[in-house]
């Protein structure tokens, strides 16, 4: 299942007072916080109906848990109690009452209200094991099973306690699990081995989950169980799939008989979900990956009706759609609709019973972004082109979104485009025109990878061009290796264009305006080994140069490192370049290019050497014909012998094109921190400017064009709940970075842009996520501690910690104003519904000297707290703060009008371990002390709790106060 990721710093109240004293900033985009507006759509892992109430859906992907009350006309999150991020491996509805259940792989929730909240409930899997199914008994609201890596588990009273291991002891893997409606319980082993259950891939319970035993008359000719279902008229009726058959027993598994499968198209290839029709028990509705969702009447002599791109179920126009889920209304086929979710394609809706389908995307964050190009020139946001590309997806879907307007709306550009992932996309600034207003045709290039969908000869060598602004594209891969009868040279990460490549090109820069278009061009990405040859040779490249706009490709990668056995012999375990993500030019001489590579290589072989082939960066200095290695100063994977860190970004400084900056990750390693190392000798040594930036990955950077020193640099990095990524920058070359990161989700950066601005403006940044693209206007923070100065100012005249000093002038204080936690009127603030707090560091030797990201939260937008009454956190609610490059600090919180008593307590929200993303709840933080009415000193050490990032030099802190009772637990047990 996809990883998901909620708003890891959900949106300041004192936004929307900033916004209005800002009203000058363009309404298109956020002011000093993140939003989004789309592109919607994306992947979906799980498509429910709620019988109840059929216009409710539930529907969870990549991007997040989503629930629609208008039969899938429009989407909202609910997420209120689940963890930052998480990944849903299913969800699971009652049918007469709002209970679900979701299954993370190392936890298990339970809303009572449709959604509206997620309480967790305790996991009985041992730690080391994982949960791979949840089922829920039909008809009930509180009988659940699980099946996880150790075992089954059955409950009966919604988690509190269980009945388990059952089926324990083997080595076999449990992939699926069925709670009937009878009673009767399913367990699905994901492939068949003769040392577990003598080769049985079903196993059944009829006395709760004390003992289980394999069906006596197994399954026929299934290897494995990865689809597991009961018809919803008859317990007794079971529809089974391993991907390639499809069998069904009418007697709970008694006897088998196979169906046949469709075989309209390219026929079904890989059965993919099963959903069996809410009445009748024969009846089923299957989807196929070649061919969109198909339905049979009768299951006993199937006779398929199949629903592809000529009824709508298309998320790219061409291919027909690989379903994910199907849901049936329950009154079908009296109410002939039906929704269907796809893996990276979006959601889908038929009203006549299958006969046309149309999307229902709108508000559906799950598209993940990997490549922004916003038009170069063009500074009007209501008028400028943007472009954004779908990552990561090996199943048809929309590989290229655009929008005319800045990021407000945003529809499909991708007649002709045969991608189904797009990770680099080009425009070329000489076919623009001048005309910073008006939208023109230019040209743009794209590379990314399709995939043999609906047919081996659907692919192509993943690289595409447009002449027309994105409106149309062609495939332009004339001169990629054929590899197994197609052009491949597997994920095409990067495509660039020489900025001097024009017909007749300037004494020095790039070519202007109108001088296009340009000619050269590089393609980078993974190639493809070539493991049973002598000396690994590639069967085709991981660089391709084109010096005819890529009508002819030509391989360029001389010098780069070929795979590495790395034994024991026999073995087939190799190190490898596993791809090429950034390319940049050197603009004062587009000879000299820059690359960074990444590694693949099995860390846990046994019996394995370190892998000490070249990885990081490389240089060329003769257009691509040669390559060497430039990575000396950054870190190793191991010894100082074996092979280097990635790099998946590159920047080069226009100014001084000696200067480049790399983002640095080390993916085997235990703890995963993204890092920036920099260069001021063309590659020739480089070392570490990351103070200030945290997260997993660095996968974006991107200078500032309007900076003409060069020094101002954006970094993005990926992340989890427990390390949420985010926006850093710098104004000093690297010396020290600051947070941009309010709102944006926890998964966070996976590309970053700046569109065109006018002399003077503010910046605005794009980001790629996995929830769309977000977008960030910049307000005045000339201190950068995350609350603006009109803000700040609004706190007792400026001086919120009255210390004589104007707070928006020091980086270690930040004042906010924004609406309270109010559940009465009671519980307002002095202020009203408003709320003032100032968060300052105590002064100390050699401490920490910068806020960032500081923010009042709303105490709604998380889980009640355990130890205390609705509203025990109204009406102050939550302060989040982030203190870069720091290790230890003490800071001082106060509530302007508060007034806190012995009976008030601090509690902190986040991981009670930090980093730890499964160890999220509320928590009393030790370091607390109320030392008046209205303010409190928290003592914070980034090692320890309180902290929830894994990370000894950057902290991120989430807590408030309350008014709670005294108890000796924190989680509300006396």
């Amino acid at each position: 299942m996809s990883s998901m990721s909620r708003v890891s710093r959900p949106t300041s109240s004192l936004i929307a007072i900033c916004t209005i004293m800002l009203s000058a900033v363009s309404a298109e985009a956020a002011v000093g916080t993140w939003s989004t507006a789309g592109p919607y759509g994306g992947s979906d892992n799980v498509l429910l109906v709620y019988e109840a109430g059929p216009s409710t859906l539930f529907a969870a992907g990549r991007g997040g848990l989503f629930r629609s009350l208008s039969s899938g006309n429009a989407w909202q999150r609910i997420e209120v109690g689940l963890p930052e991020s998480y990944s849903t491996q299913n969800l699971v509805a009652a049918t007469s009452t709002p209970v679900l259940y979701l299954s993370t792989y190392h936890q298990l929730f339970r809303s009572g209200n449709g959604g509206d909240l997620w309480v967790p409930i305790g996991s009985p899997t041992p730690a080391g094991n994982s949960i791979s199914d949840i089922s829920l008994r039909r008809a009930t609201s509180n009988s659940i099973a699980i099946a996880a890596t150790n075992g089954a588990y059955v409950s009966t009273n919604g988690g509190s306690t269980w009945t388990g291991p059952g089926a324990s002891g083997t080595s076999a893997y449990f992939s699926k699990i069925l709670f009937a409606a009878d009673g009767s319980l399913y367990l699905g082993v994901d492939y068949a081995d003769p040392a577990n259950f003598g080769g049985a891939i079903l196993l059944k319970s009829t006395d709760g989950g004390a003992s289980w035993l394999p069906l006596p008359n197994q399954p026929p000719g299934l290897f494995g169980v990865s689809v597991l279902v009961a018809s919803p008229a008859d317990p007794q009726r079971l529809y089974l799939s391993d991907g390639g058959i499809v069998v069904t027993s009418g007697n709970g598994g008694a006897t088998w008989s196979s169906l046949s499968l469709p075989t309209a198209g390219a026929g079904c290839g890989v059965v993919q979900t099963i959903s069996p029709h809410p009445t009748n028990a024969l009846s089923v509705f299957v989807g196929c990956r070649n061919n969109g969702v198909s339905f049979a009447a009768d299951a006993s002599a199937p006779v398929w009706t199949t629903w592809t791109t000529a009824n709508g179920l298309s998320s790219n126009g061409t291919d027909p759609v690989q379903a994910s889920a199907i849901a049936v209304h329950p009154g079908f086929p009296a109410t002939g609709t039906l929704w269907t979710g796809t893996f990276d394609g979006g959601l889908f809706r038929s009203t006549n019973g299958g006969t046309t389908w149309s999307t229902i995307n709108s508000g559906f964050e799950s598209v993940n972004i990997r490549a922004l190009a916003p038009h170069p020139v063009d500074v009007n946001p209501s008028g400028a082109v943007v472009l954004a590309g779908y990552g990561d997806s090996f199943t048809t879907t929309t590989p290229i979104y655009k929008s005319s307007n800045g990021g407000t709306n945003w529809l499909t550009s991708m007649t002709g485009l045969n991608a189904e992932q797009i990770r680099s996309i080009t425009i070329d600034p000489t076919t623009v025109d001048n005309d910073q207003f008006t939208s023109e045709n230019f040209t743009v290039y794209a590379a990314g990878r399709s995939e043999r969908i609906p047919t081996l000869a659907s692919k192509d060598g993943g690289i595409y061009k447009s002449t027309d602004a994105g409106n149309t594209w062609t495939t332009i891969d004339n001169g990629i290796a054929l590899v197994n009868g197609v052009r491949d040279m597997g994920t095409v990460r990067s495509i660039a264009a020489d900025p001097r490549s024009c017909a007749a090109p300037p004494a020095s820069g790039p070519c202007p305006i109108g001088s296009g278009p340009l000619q050269t061009l590089f393609a980078a990405g993974a190639g493809r080994p070539n493991f049973s040859a002598a000396g690994l040779p590639n069967l085709s490249s991981r660089i391709y140069k084109s010096t005819n706009a890529g009508a002819l490709w030509t391989a360029s990668e001389s010098g780069l490192p070929l795979p590495q056995d790395l034994g024991p012999a026999g073995a087939g375990n190799f190190a490898l370049m596993g791809g090429i993500v950034p390319l940049v030019f050197d603009p004062s001489n587009t000879q000299t290019i820059y690359i960074g590579s990444f590694l693949s290589w099995n860390s846990t072989a046994v019996g394995a050497t370190e892998p000490t082939l070249a990885n990081g960066v490389f240089k060329s200095t003769n257009g691509g014909a040669s390559w060497t290695h430039a990575s000396n100063g950054l870190p190793h994977v191991l010894s100082p012998a074996s092979s280097q860190y990635d790099v998946l970004a590159l920047a080069i400084n226009p100014a001084n094109p000696q200067v480049l900056y790399a983002g640095v990750i080390n993916f085997y390693s235990s703890t995963v921190a993204g890092r920036v190392f920099k260069t001021i000798d063309g590659g020739a040594n480089w070392f570490e400017s990351s103070t200030g930036i945290a997260g997993q990955d660095v996968r974006a950077l991107y200078l500032d064009p309007m900076d003409p020193t060069g020094e101002t640099l954006y970094a993005g990095t990926g992340g989890d709940g427990a390390n949420p990524g985010g926006v850093y920058v710098t104004t000093n070359g690297g010396a020290n970075w600051n947070s941009l990161s309010i709102g944006l989700p926890a998964d966070a950066v996976t590309a970053l842009a700046m569109p065109a601005r006018s002399v003077g403006s503010a910046p605005r940044i794009l980001v790629g996520t996995n929830a769309g693209v977000w977008d960030y206007t910049g307000a005045p923070d000339p201190d950068s501690d995350g609350s603006p100065s009109p803000v700040e100012n609004s706190v007792l005249a400026g001086d919120g910690n009255a210390d004589g000093t104007p707070d928006a002038s020091q980086a270690t204080v930040a004042s906010l104003s924004g609406p309270g936690s109010a559940i009465a009127a009671t519980t307002q603030s002095p202020q009203g519904s408003i709320v003032q707090v100032t968060v300052a560091i105590v002064p100390e030797n050699g401490g920490c000297t910068q806020l960032n990201d500081s923010t009042t939260l709303l105490a709604d937008l998380y889980p009640p707290d355990p130890i205390g009454a609705l509203g025990s956190h109204a009406p102050w609610g939550l302060v989040s703060f982030s203190l870069p490059g720091c290790s230890h600090a003490r800071v001082r919180v106060t509530f302007h009008g508060a007034n806190f008593t012995a009976a008030s307590k601090w509690r902190n929200y986040g991981p009670r371990i930090p980093g730890d993303a499964t160890s999220f709840g509320w928590y009393s933080f030790t370091g607390a002390q109320r030392i008046n009415a209205q303010t409190w000193e928290l003592s914070i050490d980034a090692s320890r709790q309180g902290n929830y990032r894994n990370d000894g030099d950057n902290i991120l802190f989430v807590g408030g106060p309350g008014e709670l009772p005294d108890l000796i637990f924190d989680n509300g047990i006396e």
